[in-house]
């Protein structure tokens, strides 16, 4: 680690896991202060790569607070789970956004500035997309929404139209290690767990500091490494094991989603190792496993496959029916 003075001045920019991406962090900044900021800024960047944490911190900076949660001008709207049942909705309900709609149309409680982060704007349906466009188009003065979505391709193009765009990119491994040490992990752990998460500071953090989200990687890792040498109702049943039956079906294309991304990120490193490129690998800890990997695959094949696999847990097909079709092409 860097010298004390240095600590000091990285206790701002990590306590609230909040690392890299300085540069969306300084526009967003200038814009206030240049007086160009969007009514409304859409974040976009890959899962856990800190869009919703960056989004609270300048939420927070705008109210002139270091929690936006304590101030009464400040909303907060994601995906809510039924009173009922404890599932997960599809996505953001037309409840939710009248909801929010009607308190941004009464005047700020501090004369200030109103602020609501919305994060997962891809998780808009038709009718609560169509709810918040008037919001969009007719902007009340000093009202920020600030949204996230993994990609703008997700977002309804209603709303992505009315959006400034702010991108974040993954970190790099080096930056999110010396944040771990700094958040209390032990430096080669902290190199380890930074390479795992492919770039997503909120990964890392994770996987350094809840033993359960580490665990359930290298189990799913483990699985997908197996696929190539099992057989097909031994795949199948792993798949099963991924996404039972009885889970709820957004859950099941949430955790389709990670499952996925997961398999693409092991045949990267396979396809790095093949072209002699293994300093560049995420999962160092499992080598040897990728490079025997490697002998049984056809990469071109396997990445038609997840392409397919994608487009159908996009397209709302049984998130486990496309997880077998990838499962076969192993």
């Amino acid at each position: 680690m860097q010298g004390p003075r240095n600590a000091e001045k990285k206790v701002s920019v990590w306590s609230d896991g909040f690392i890299g991406n300085a540069a969306a962090a300084a526009f967003l900044d200038r814009a206030v202060g240049a007086g160009r900021l969007a009514h409304a800024v859409l974040f976009v960047g890959p899962e856990r790569v800190g869009k919703a944490t960056l989004a609270r911190r300048f939420a927070a900076s705008l109210l002139g607070v270091a929690d936006p949660e304590t101030h009464p001008d400040y909303f907060h709207v994601e995906r809510e789970r039924d009173a009922k049942t404890g599932k997960p909705h599809a996505g953001i309900v037309l409840e939710q956004v009248h909801a929010l709609t009607g308190r941004l149309a009464l005047g700020a409680m501090m004369n200030g500035w109103r602020v609501c982060v919305l994060d997962g704007a891809h998780l808009l349906n038709k009718e609560s997309a169509n709810a918040l466009l008037k919001t969009l188009e007719e902007p009340h003065p000093k009202t920020a929404l600030l949204l996230t979505a993994a990609a703008t391709d997700q977002v309804m193009p209603t709303i992505r139209s009315r959006c400034q765009i702010v991108r974040l990119s993954r970190v790099p491994t080096a930056e999110i290690a010396a944040a771990l040490v700094w958040r209390g992990a032990e430096p080669p752990q902290a190199d380890l767990y930074a390479r795992l998460s492919g770039g997503r500071p909120g990964a890392a953090i994770a996987y350094a500091e809840d033993p359960v989200s580490l665990d359930g990687m290298f189990a799913m890792r483990e699985a997908i490494l197996d696929m190539p040498a099992a057989s097909i109702a031994d795949r199948f049943a792993a798949i099963e094991r991924a996404v039972p039956p009885k889970l709820p079906f957004q859950e099941s294309v949430d955790r389709s989603r990670v499952w996925l991304d997961l398999a693409a990120e092991l045949l990267r490193d396979a396809m790095l190792l093949r072209l002699g490129s293994g300093d560049r690998i995420v999962h160092v800890d499992v080598r040897d496993r990728l490079e025997a990997w490697t002998e049984r695959l056809d990469p071109a094949v396997i990445l038609v496959a997840l392409g397919s696999s994608r487009r159908l847990v996009d397209a709302n097909v049984s998130p486990r029916a496309a997880l077998e079709r990838l499962a076969l092409a192993f």
